[in-house]
């Protein structure tokens, strides 16, 4: 034992007014103290009656008799007093104190000694010069024998020793010499240290013997509970390898009898195991080196065939070698790992699979990805990264809950098993996004394919609790190692392929090229440059008249974002309004363009309306309608001659947020219109969730529109129609030829907008435009 291993205790620890630091079951160090103390006391108390007696015979006749009787009667008790606790004590197993039990021991201790400092107070001074010496030597050896009696309570001790101190000084004080007076602070303190550096030492000794038997007491449960499982075994061979004194356990675990394996040799049993994969097969070949080597081998696993069953036992055993050093056998454990083989596959699948749908994830397909560009490059072939992103997913998502959300997720991952082969990979990257590794491609065409064949799969419908969800997909394509050499570039490229793709309006296919890059640089810098636009005072509205399709007289206009920066010019809304959206920046953008367009609405003609352009994550905004009010509040416009302008995918994305803020826009008296009305996901049932006022027929139908294309015609036809029973107003947008200005004016068409009367015009001009007659020329 080193001064290292000894724990350290300070004063306060020693004398029982605390506890050291982390440490726990204290109150065990408390009760060894108080049982060490048991046999000495037993020799103090024959001491005590010893001394006792001897005063009393050396002063008869110097003291009052009455102070001797009465001093020996309460000697008596104390010795009767002890005792009955000492046959309490007997026979009892005190495993815990509390600390107040060693504060009542060291209580008793400090009368004890005020009992005997009674000779040195009452009887000295009647004693003759060497009786005095007596009792000086007498009460200065019963300190010293307490330091060593109360040794294990130190607090006990020390109470003892001060109070004897006190009264062995005052004896030697009535001396002339102030050096015999000094003896007995000196002495006093002396035995103090003493008891001190005692009482610590039998503290941590026994702080040792506690955890060496609580050590102990471990290593026994461990013991008795290795016997008593079948979980480890022990085995042996002798030197030509062959089992000896096999145990039950031992057959038992690899399910063979004991009479089987009795002289079986060890090699002879591993050869005849199965060597299912190529891991084992090495592990085996280099265990079986080692015994031919007569060396050492450890955490060897094999799988043993019992009951039907594979059981995996990881074997280790060290060689014994006899006096002469000669071989003479294996000396081995054994121990069934099955369950925590079990364990660690569940958590290695789980590390590469997806925890919804049960697909590989994203480690698991970059690792196939990375093995098919190896073997494509190898033979010289091809392979393809394919990116899947489900479409209105989240409209989904945003009106059923996220149980039904999880629920078409695994829906779609069964319908990649019935599209691709076996030599293919379906995985799931992480929200509606997935992926397909495909190992060998022989055409572009045979892609191209498989794409479709997805798109015709995941187009549903899907069931979900009596409700048909319609989904689709917009499919990226990379072709490596053609458009990509390494995992990253090939999933980066692909990534490219489904941006462009998630662009059109679904159920699209693009496949990777490099115009791409010059696409993805570009979208880069607009994203970059729109965080500083609205700072930097770049944006700006322009004005497009709509007029009376009979009259021509200007009725509104609608504001158009125009954005013009220093570097990349003229930026048209088409390429950064879908990066805004996508960014966060257009809720704060959709807020100056409805500001702005308020307070130069209030400037012109009370009859003349303005119409803004909303996306459904504005409407989705829960602040949405306070900016909307407090817009029309500060430009002083009233909300009748505000519109704004939703388009049909609003509807597909619909929640309660939104259907509310659509119906306190309403209420607000606030005007609304259906912008691009025709394309998309047309839906007469749209109409019915919000009281539109105005349906705006998209600019496709107008472009089109001829006596030679009868169907735009009755397109064109059926919306005003529609709009008419509903009491809404028509707006064709995009007229911009005589023909088709005359043909929507024959439809019936209220009011029309495009280059035909005039192009986005600046405010000043839209000032300048109202000060006249209203009425525009057709150009």
């Amino acid at each position: 034992m080193t001064d290292k291993s000894l724990p350290k205790l300070d004063w306060r620890v020693v004398f029982n007014r605390a506890v050291p630091p982390g440490s726990r079951g204290w109150g065990r160090v408390r009760a060894a103290q108080l049982k060490q103390m048991g046999p000495a006391m037993t020799v103090a108390a024959w001491g005590q009656a010893f001394n006792a007696l001897l005063i009393c015979y050396m002063l008869q006749g110097e003291a009052p008799p009455t102070a001797i009787a009465l001093w020996l009667f309460s000697v008596s008790l104390l010795m009767l007093y002890f005792a009955q606790q000492q046959r309490k004590l007997r026979g009892r197993e005190i495993h815990s104190l509390p600390r107040p039990t060693i504060n009542r021991a060291t209580y008793h201790s400090v009368f004890v000694g005020l009992v005997w400092c009674f000779p040195a107070r009452f009887f000295f001074e009647h004693a003759t010069h060497g009786q005095q010496l007596a009792l000086c030597v007498i009460t200065a050896t019963m300190m010293a024998g307490a330091a060593f009696v109360f040794a294990p309570i130190p607090a006990a001790a020390a109470g003892y020793v001060i109070v004897m101190g006190v009264g062995c000084t005052r004896m030697l004080m009535t001396s002339d010499s102030w050096m015999i007076s000094a003896i007995g602070p000196v002495y006093t303190a002396g035995l103090l240290v003493m008891v001190t550096i005692n009482g610590r030492a039998f503290m941590q000794r026994k702080c040792l013997d506690l955890a060496l038997e609580e050590r102990e007491q471990t290593v026994s449960l461990l013991l008795r509970e290795y016997e008593s499982s079948d979980a480890d075994w022990l085995w042996q061979t002798n030197a030509q390898l062959c089992f000896q004194n096999v145990s039950a356990r031992f057959a038992r675990a690899i399910g063979r009898s004991m009479e089987e394996l009795e002289g079986l040799s060890l090699i002879d049993l591993l050869r005849e195991l199965p060597r299912s994969d190529q891991g084992a097969r090495r592990a085996l070949a280099a265990a079986e080196t080692r015994m031919n080597g007569r060396e050492a081998f450890t955490e060897l696993v094999v799988g043993f065939p019992v009951d039907g069953a594979v059981k995996c036992i990881e074997l280790s055993a060290r060689p014994t070698f006899n006096k002469q050093g000669r071989f003479s056998g294996y000396h081995g454990v054994g121990s069934d790992v099955t369950g925590a083989r079990e364990a660690a596959d569940r958590i290695a699948h789980m590390a590469r699979h997806d925890a919804l749908t049960g697909l590989p994830n994203r480690l698991q397909l970059l690792d196939n990805l990375d093995h098919a560009l190896g073997q494509a490059r190898r033979s010289g072939g091809q392979c393809a990264m394919l990116l899947v992103d489900l479409d209105r997913f989240k409209s989904v998502n945003d009106s059923l809950g996220h149980v039904a959300g999880d629920h078409l997720l695994k829906e779609v991952s069964r319908c990649f098993e019935t599209v691709i082969s076996d030599e293919m990979t379906a995985g799931r990257l992480g929200g509606d996004e997935f992926a397909i590794v495909v190992p060998q491609v022989e055409s572009h065409e045979e892609v191209e394919q498989l794409c479709l064949a997805l798109i015709t799969a995941l187009q549903g419908p899907f069931l979900y609790r009596d409700q048909r969800l319609l989904v689709g997909a917009s499919i990226g394509a990379a072709i490596g190692p053609a458009d990509g050499d390494t995992v990253e570039e090939l999933m980066r490229h692909a990534d490219l392929a489904l941006y462009r793709a998630k662009e059109g309006s679904g159920n699209d296919i693009r496949f990777y090229e490099p115009a791409l890059h010059a696409r993805a640089e570009e979208r880069r810098r607009i994203e970059l440059a729109l965080h500083n636009a609205m700072d930097a005072g770049e944006f700006t509205l322009a004005y497009q008249p709509l007029v009376d399709a009979q009259t021509s007289q200007i009725k509104s206009f609608e504001a158009l974002l125009r954005w013009h920066h220093p570097e990349l010019d003229q930026v048209p809304p088409a390429k950064f309004i879908p990066i805004a959206e996508e960014t966060g920046l257009l809720g704060r953008i959709g807020e100056w363009v409805l500001r702005t367009a308020c307070r130069e609405a209030a400037s012109w003609p009370e009859d003349i309306t303005i119409a803004v352009n909303v996306s459904p994550r504005q409407l989705r905004d829960p602040g949405f309608i306070v900016t909307l009010v407090s817009a029309l509040t500060q430009a002083n416009l009233a909300p009748e001659r505000l519109e704004l302008e939703v388009t049909e995918t609003v509807f597909l994305e619909l929640t309660n947020a939104t259907q509310k803020a659509l119906n306190q826009i309403q209420s607000l008296g606030v005007m609304l219109a259906m912008d691009d009305f025709g394309t998309g996901y047309s839906s007469l049932g749209y109409l019915r969730r919000a009281e539109f006022d105005t349906l705006k027929i998209d600019r496709s139908f107008v472009s089109s529109i001829s006596a030679q294309d009868p169907e735009s015609t009755a397109i064109i036809r059926a919306v005003v129609a529609l709009a008419g029973s509903l009491g809404m107003k028509t707006v064709a947008e995009g007229v911009s030829t005589e023909e088709q200005l005359q043909l929507v004016r024959q439809l019936g068409v209220d009011k029309i907008q495009g280059f035909i009367f005039s192009r986005p015009v600046t405010g000043s001009t839209v000032k300048a435009m109202l000060g006249q007659n209203r009425k525009l020329a057709a150009a």
